[in-house]
């Protein structure tokens, strides 16, 4: 045992030995030590740079840089800087030491401490080419720094990396000594060789160093370095959360895309500087996300958040370090509320990261039901192949989640049209819902049950497609009908937006008449007349701004699919009715606040309202062109006054009394909700455009007639057959009676209001008798609903599932759209 213990304590022993050897002068070389002078008084000198010499080799063959005092510093002491072997090495470290040191040291005498020499030649043999600016900087030595022969070194770069003395201070975290250089002026624009700001060393520092620069000058806060990255980036990248939520606090354009070469990059954006909403939301951003890059979009935890970043021009489509969108990282976070605040403010749903992958993709690969439903509906690619040649569908496929959810989402994708896998190989072998040459399409849900579709009325469909004629000229009068139903409006979208990629042609050139109630109406007069224009119409702007002779451009369809969803976000607020104000500043804003009816010059619009001031109530038409009654001057034999004519008639009070659905809003004047007369304007329209071509005969303008040649009838959606109990109304004799009674009265009430807004059942097939008498081509598209919609309905994940559900039904009915889009090119 003791012998064991002898061993050890001999073993460790050794350690300290070696390890006090290569402390000692002899092994370490660099180590500065205090030494006699005498010592060195019959030693050849090398070289001299008073107060430095360079003694040449001695018996030892080594040669020793050796710092002398001055009699008034010491008579005895010198230091021992740098101890060689070769005379070359020895010569090298001299010319380092023997300008900077002394001068260094001749400002003040706290400098002569063998800590603060040692730390010196330390730092002249790490960075030779330093003033003496930087070293004093590096050293913290704040009592020399307002000294004039510092002061004059202080905006002098480093001849080899560029770096200011302020660089110098930030990059070392040394707030006090930054504080003094502002103190003393120096510049805050000086940029390194690699084209660094004092933000960009900021950035990777500390916030308060950003706060204090911040004070005295920006103008830096947004450059890009030779990398193409600004301090935003780099403060990302080091995984600085402070110092990011510093950065945009400060200013910092979160829109200056990263990575990209200075001379590459276009400024084509509008700077999103979001430093007022974040003066006080900073903290809800995600940190963990921002050592990825982005923006604040890409670091948005809540929906509100994504809202205000974009008001304040946030770029919904600019990419992190992996090349990923915010709606890539919204979709890996499962955040659906932030996933629809970015689609309803227009986010591209097709970009790929740099794997190839779609948020589609993300969304398949992480069984996220929801999200893959907007996506759907927010026209997301559904065969966009990624870096590895793989769909969505092929990542359903071969997931293999719980509870057959994969094979719900292979169905989910099936259903919209996504293709199978082509036949050639892939790096991993398709499964049975993906293969080429199998069957297998997932796992549908439960079919609702829905009306029974009468006999008569599908052979009358089979007789009206056999006698469509596509090569038939039916331009002047093609009939476009959409009915009311609240929030339900999506429906007519989706079903709109179908068929115009089928047509790829506008859908607002497509029709010669456009009608619509409530939700309906509000669309149509959208689609007529607002501020924006989609991509695809861009080549078409300046003819199309003549045709329709007004200035402010149509809103696209996406646009309105967006616009909805935000209106229901910001209408359905509270309890009802709901506020009206709300819904009519949108309006304005959507269809302009001095817009009239007239000046929508095509197509010629009809949105039902009902004017409830009277009994029995009356529909009436909100036109952009004369009635037929006024174009042959026929007398009004009525108490009331009129409602206004087109050319007085404001476009944005016409949406307002159309939707003014009783007990959801306010009466708009004497209007009340057109769906409660005319919810599928159709048959109104019909009788419309007829009256209209006898007020032509009988005004001489018989030239001017066309027939309606084409009736496209747009339904928001049929709900699902329920059972009804307890509809009988009878003089109560118990207390259950009274039960059934109130239980009675509520589902009569909802019948009745069922029958008064019937939109779908007889009210087509009557329509659809009349289109078949007069030869006049009709189409009805209204998809089956899995589930009764209200029409105030918030969720979005229902909502987004009914939009599903509707491109589902539009896919099945490819052939009759087909023949629909032939018709209307």
């Amino acid at each position: 045992m003791i012998s064991v213990l002898a061993k050890h304590l001999l073993t460790i022993m050794s350690w300290l030995n070696s390890l006090k050897e290569f402390f000692t002068p002899d092994k370490n070389p660099n180590k500065v030590i205090e030494v006699k002078s005498e010592k060195y008084s019959n030693r050849n000198v090398h070289c001299r740079h008073d107060p430095i010499i360079l003694y040449a080799v001695d018996n030892n063959n080594v040669s020793e840089i050796v710092l002398h005092l001055s009699r008034a510093e010491s008579l005895t002491t010198s230091y021992s800087l740098y101890r060689g072997s070769s005379i070359e090495d020895s010569e090298i470290r001299f010319c380092i030491l023997k300008d900077k040191l002394p001068e260094i040291l001749s400002i003040s005498k706290d400098c002569y401490c063998l800590s603060v020499i040692q730390n010196l030649c330390d730092t002249l043999v790490e960075h030779p080419t330093w003033n003496i600016a930087h070293l004093v900087v590096r050293l913290a030595m704040l009592d020399i720094l307002s000294n004039p022969n510092v002061v004059m070194y202080l905006n002098t770069p480093d001849v080899e990396s560029g770096i200011s003395s302020l660089q110098l201070a930030i990059y070392d975290n040394s707030l006090a000594v930054v504080k003094a250089l502002i103190a003393l002026d120096v510049s805050l624009d000086h940029l390194d060789n690699e084209a660094n700001s004092v933000f960009h060393y900021a950035a990777k520092s500390s916030s308060d160093i950003i706060l204090v620069l911040s004070k005295v000058s920006t103008k830096c806060l947004n450059y890009r370095n030779i990398n193409g990255f600004t301090p935003l980036h780099l403060a990302c990248q080091a995984d600085k959360p402070e110092c990011v939520k510093e950065l945009l606090v400060c200013g910092a354009d979160v829109n200056i895309p990263a990575g990209v070469p200075v001379t590459n990059v276009t400024e084509n954006k509008l700077p999103g500087i979001v430093k007022e909403y974040l003066q006080d939301n900073h903290k809800k951003l995600f940190v963990e996300d921002m050592k990825f890059g982005g923006t604040p979009l890409h670091w948005s935890s809540s929906r509100e958040v994504i809202d205000s970043l974009i008001a304040n021009n946030c770029d919904m489509n600019a990419l992190n370090f992996d090349k990923r969108t915010a709606l890539h990282i919204m979709v890996l976070r499962n955040r659906f509320d932030c996933v629809m605040g970015l689609l309803c403010n227009g986010a591209n749903t097709n970009i790929p990261d740099q794997e190839g992958n779609t948020p589609l993709h993300l969304a398949v690969k992480s069984n996220l039901v929801p999200v893959i439903h907007a996506l759907i509906a927010f026209e997301a690619d559904i065969d966009y192949i990624n870096n590895k040649g793989v769909s969505s569908r092929h990542i359903a496929a071969t997931n293999y989640g719980p509870d057959k959810i994969s094979d719900k989402i292979v169905y989910i994708l099936h259903a919209v049209g996504a293709k199978r896998c082509p036949n050639v190989a892939l790096d991993t072998e398709c499964a049975n819902g993906c293969a080429w040459d199998k069957e297998y399409n997932g796992l549908p849900p439960q079919r609702p049950i829905s009306m029974p579709v009468r006999c008569i009325v599908t052979a009358m469909e089979e007789l009206m497609d056999e006698r469509i004629d596509i090569n038939r000229n039916h331009k002047g009068g093609r009939v476009l009908c959409l009915d009311g139903g609240g929030i339900r409006g999506l429906v007519l979208i989706t079903i709109l937006l179908h068929i115009e990629n089928a047509t790829k042609v506008p859908i607002i050139h497509c029709f010669d008449w456009l009608a619509g109630t409530s939700t309906g109406g509000i669309l149509a007069l959208g689609l007529a007349c607002g501020n924006g224009i989609n991509e695809l119409d861009k080549p078409l702007v300046v003819h199309y701004v003549n045709f329709i002779g007004i200035h402010n451009l149509r809103k696209s369809l996406h646009e309105c699919l967006c616009l909805y969803f935000r209106l229901k976000q910001l209408v359905f607020q509270g309890s009802k009715p709901y506020q009206s104000e709300v819904l009519e500043n949108m309006l304005q804003e959507t269809l302009g606040v001095n817009t009239y009816m007239s000046d929508i010059k095509h197509p010629k619009i009809l949105v039902t309202g009902l004017l409830a001031d009277r009994k029995p109530v009356d529909l009436h038409i909100f036109r952009n062109y004369t009635s037929p009654s006024d174009m042959i001057n026929l007398d009004h034999p009525c108490d009331y006054p009129p409602p206004p004519p087109p050319h007085e008639q404001l476009a944005w009070k016409a949406a307002r009394a159309s939707g003014a659905a009783p007990s959801y809003f306010r009466m708009f004047g004497r209007f009340l909700d057109g769906g409660l007369i005319s919810n599928n304007p159709t048959l109104d329209t019909l009788t419309e455009i007829e009256e209209y071509n006898l007020a032509l005969y009988k005004t001489n303008r018989a030239d001017e007639i066309v027939d309606p040649s084409l009736v496209v009838s747009v339904g928001t959606g049929s709900i699902p057959v329920t059972e009804v109990k307890n509809l009988d109304i009878f003089k109560p004799s118990s207390v259950s009676d009274s039960l059934r009674l109130v239980f009675g009265f509520s589902a009569l009430g909802l019948l009745l209001i069922d029958q008064a807004t019937q939109s779908d059942g007889r009210v087509v097939d009557r329509a659809r008798s009349l289109c078949y008498k007069t030869k006049t081509e009709f189409f009805r598209f209204c998809p089956q609903l899995s589930e009764d919609i209200a029409m105030d309905e918030k969720d979005d994940i229902k909502l987004v599932k009914i939009l599903w559900e509707t491109k589902v039904d539009m896919v099945r009915n490819n052939d009759k759209v087909w023949k629909l889009a032939q018709l209307l090119k």
